[in-house]
């Protein structure tokens, strides 16, 4: 079997996003909808659910509030939250599923499918816990940022999708996105970061939503970093395991080849990780292995 028939190389669209180039010949596998294409969907089925037959049980059950959330401890919050929109406006849910659909594949392409969710998700929780440290710091000291008070409700996509969109100005800082309003080219890296200068201006400012823009700036900062250390979001949901010890039994299954023949178990490793982790997870070695395999399979063919 060569190179080209392995299932991870056939095209697909699915939890590792649209097939990627990524200049080694090789398509990210997985069949169904992508991970970003999930959540949109979810969001949109809850927010029906929410303000039809649901309502105003899952705003009760779900909203992040520093009373229910931390007083009361009801930690699962963080991320219920993420996925309730204000029942007052449907701009609130549409805008921040435009922002996912626009950004989000890039992202989920780069880190692969399992990591994106992760990605998405610590971003969300780090704008809660944003929300939730400025109301404790108004509470009990000078410094008061917010005055929304501990019963304030916080809901919204927008801290994950802050997160989406400072990840993206790190994977291609300088693709040109093209404004609605104003009607204007732009880098990515400019309106990415130009996006959170806003809010952190309109939080000082103290504007009526200084809550949500206090919950985009945390989602925000876990943007730049995990996108720069995706390695951390490895064992997200592998709560009993640890990432390290599938690396080691992968390394140990190797056989040897003969010379100047690909090895077809590394390359069955490698892109198996693409599948899991994404292209942007690939070392340099791994990426020479892949060429190498793809030309010998073009040379035979």
């Amino acid at each position: 079997m060569g190179i080209h028939d392995r299932d991870y190389n056939k095209s697909g669209h699915g939890m590792g996003g649209p097939p990627r180039s990524g200049g080694q010949g090789m398509l990210v596998r997985s069949p169904g909808w992508s991970v970003n294409t999930w959540i949109i969907a979810i969001n949109i089925a809850v927010h029906i659910l929410a303000i039809t037959i649901f309502m105003p049980a899952l705003y009760n059950f779900g909203q992040l509030t520093v009373h229910d959330g931390f007083q009361r401890l009801e930690v699962w919050r963080l991320i219920t939250f993420q996925f309730l929109h204000s029942p007052q406006s449907i701009w609130h849910l549409g805008m921040n599923m435009f922002g996912l659909w626009i950004f989000g594949s890039m992202v989920e392409q780069y880190l692969g499918g399992k990591k994106y969710l992760a990605f998405y998700l610590i971003c969300g929780l780090a704008g809660g816990v944003m929300f939730v440290a400025l109301n404790v710091l108004g509470a009990f000291t000078p410094i008061n940022i917010l005055s929304d008070g501990f019963n304030t409700p916080l809901v919204g996509a927008s801290a994950g999708v802050f997160g989406v969109i400072v990840a993206c100005a790190h994977i291609a800082p300088n693709q040109t996105v093209q404004l609605i309003f104003p009607p204007i080219p732009m880098k990515l890296k400019v309106f990415a970061y130009g996006y959170v200068a806003l809010s952190l201006v309109q939080l000082l400012g103290g504007v009526n939503n200084a809550g949500g823009e206090a919950a985009h700036l945390g989602g925000a900062i876990a943007g730049f970093y995990f996108i720069r250390n995706s390695h951390h979001l490895l064992d997200f949901f592998d709560v009993f395991g640890d990432s390290r010890n599938k690396s080691r039994k992968a390394k140990s299954k190797k056989t040897k080849q003969p010379k100047g023949t690909p090895n077809y178990d590394e390359v069955d490793r490698i892109l198996s990780k693409v599948a899991t982790e994404g292209i942007g997870s690939l070392t340099d070695k791994e990426k020479q292995t892949l060429n190498k395999a793809s030309k010998n399979q073009q040379n035979s063919g």
